[in-house]
This record gives structure tokens, C-alpha cells and sequence, in this order.
């Protein structure tokens, strides 16, 4: 059986010191709920505030990759948000992967509610969204087999999160079909839109985020960032290197590995 107490406090080790482990004191989780209660216990031995959350596998390929049923989620940390054009110190062996995501940043606290919360619940509380990159990262290594399972457990893969300049007008972008382009070290590499989030609707990603939290003891409140998923391929960028999200006319984000 899994030391859940064990595992929580050797991945915040892990994350605070920049080591990777080969396997996880106190054994890896069996299933997705002893993964959370894990992650839960790295929430509470960080020590510090969850500035917003992230929401993985956000397509059907990717769960089906990741062998889970629906999305994942993670926290983020309030010393891992970086404000565009951001700086980064990724340590080896750790990893370098970039995601490009629509951020959302809430205006005001979600009210508790006893029923499921809904898209137009969420709405109310959206208050601008943002071009943005989710820096991934393992504090597991290779030796422990990729899953969906092993990405939660490991801080939801989270390694940092840079957020650009957004807009107020949310509601306006047809996100299914706004193009977001990652460029490393001036270079394209993919593309891809919104439509690879929640079937082109980001919102449905913090909808799912507010329900999964809910039994968990968690709130979204103001002030909270909102990573909703991978608009397009995530790619690893190399030592020293650059990579930049282009979000068209709702702008850009930078990040320097260097």
C-alpha cells in the first residue's frame, strides 16, 4: 500500500532541491485517487500558496495516451508564475517541455454551491485570458513508466507557468478556431488551436476543474490562474534555448532557458 505521507514529502524534496528520483518512497499510487491524495499532500508540505491550477489531457487522444478517463489536474505554485518575457532555470536531468494555453485569470471567488458548477457559473467569474506557457517538468524519471498516474502524483507535471499580457473581452474569441503557433529559438515547431482543448471550449476545462476540486477541499478563488490545456503539441526546448507562443492577435509569451 502506498505511503501517501511518504511519497508527498520526497516529491517536494524533490522539486525544491531540483533532483529526479528513479522511484517514489513510499511507493508509486495504484490508481488516480491515491495519485490526488498524494498531490494533496504536496499541497500542504510546499509551504506555500497555490496561485491557480492546470488542467491536462483535454482531448480524447491525449487521455487515451495518458490512459485516464477525463482530465488531470495540478497546482501551480505561486513562486513558479512568471510574468512574459520570463527567465528559467531548468535543472538537468529535469525536463524542458513547453505548452501553449489559454490562461484564465478569475475576478472574483467562485461561490460554494451544493450542485455540479456549471459554464455559465464559471463565466461570471472569469475576468481575462491570457497567452501563456506551461513549463513541464518530472521530479520521476524515466525509469518509472509515463502515465496518467504518474503525471499526477508529480505535481500534475507542473514545473512553472508564464502568463503574457491578456484582454478582458474573453468571451469574444472563438477559440476553437484561434490559431496558436510555438516557436523555439525562432523557429516554428507546431501549431494547433483551441479546439484541442475541451472540444474547443477552454471554459469547459475550469468547469471540470471546479467539480474535481470541489470533493477535494478546494476552491477557485480571485486572483487565481487558470492554465486550461495544451493548444498545441508539447515540445521539448532545448538547454539555453527559447521558445515563444504566438496567440495571434491576442498576443504573446516568451520564456528564455538560458
Amino acid at each position: 500500500m502506498t505511503d501517501v505521507s511518504a511519497a508527498a514529502a520526497a516529491l517536494v524534496s524533490a522539486r525544491r532541491e531540483g533532483h529526479v528520483m528513479d522511484e517514489l518512497p513510499g511507493g508509486m499510487p495504484a490508481n488516480l485517487d491515491e495519485a490526488y491524495a498524494i498531490q494533496d499532500g504536496i499541497v500542504a508540505g510546499m509551504g506555500e500558496a497555490v496561485a491557480g491550477w492546470k488542467v491536462a489531457f483535454t482531448n480524447k487522444p491525449g487521455q487515451e495516451k495518458m490512459g485516464v478517463p477525463g482530465p488531470g489536474a495540478g497546482p501551480i505554485f505561486a513562486s513558479y508564475v512568471l510574468e512574459s518575457p520570463a527567465k528559467v532555470a531548468m535543472p538537468d536531468p529535469g525536463l524542458r517541455i513547453s505548452e501553449c494555453e489559454f490562461a484564465f485569470r478569475l475576478k472574483a471567488d467562485l461561490p460554494s454551491k451544493d450542485s455540479d458548477y456549471t459554464d455559465d457559473d464559471i463565466a461570471a467569474v472569469v475576468g481575462s485570458v491570457h497567452p501563456a506557457i506551461e513549463i513541464v517538468n518530472r521530479r520521476l524519471s524515466s525509469a518509472i513508466p509515463m502515465s496518467g498516474v504518474a503525471v499526477i502524483v508529480d505535481h500534475g507535471g507542473n514545473g512553472a507557468f508564464a502568463y503574457g499580457t491578456g484582454t478582458e473581452d474573453w468571451q469574444s474569441i472563438d477559440y476553437a478556431n484561434h490559431h496558436v503557433r510555438q516557436i523555439i529559438n525562432g523557429e516554428e515547431k507546431a501549431s494547433g488551436t483551441g479546439q484541442n482543448v475541451m472540444d474547443g471550449n477552454p471554459i469547459g476545462s475550469i468547469t471540470w476543474l471546479a467539480n474535481h476540486l470541489k470533493p477535494r477541499g478546494f476552491g477557485l478563488k480571485a486572483g487565481d490562474w487558470i492554465s486550461s490545456g495544451s493548444a498545441a503539441d508539447m515540445l521539448p526546448v532545448p538547454a539555453g534555448g527559447t521558445v515563444k507562443g504566438d496567440f495571434g492577435t491576442l498576443g504573446s509569451v516568451e520564456v528564455d532557458f538560458g
